[in-house]
């Protein structure tokens, strides 16, 4: 994919972008003020209140 998309479209980012959506499956849920980074920071939290947490800490 990377010769067609691009070099973001590595093995490894594939990887982050699919445990991304099965982390984070509902859209609507996701925050403007956090970067790509911080959520792959986040989906490596498997206790979703954690996460929650995690992400407000981030957020401020």
């Amino acid at each position: 994919m990377t010769v067609d998309f691009g070099k973001g479209f590595t093995p490894t980012n594939l990887k982050y972008m699919r445990q991304f959506y099965l982390t984070f499956p509902n859209s609507h849920a996701l925050r403007s003020e956090l970067s790509w980074t911080r959520y792959r920071l986040l989906i490596r939290e498997e206790n979703e209140n954690a996460r929650e947490i995690y992400t407000e800490e981030a957020i401020k």
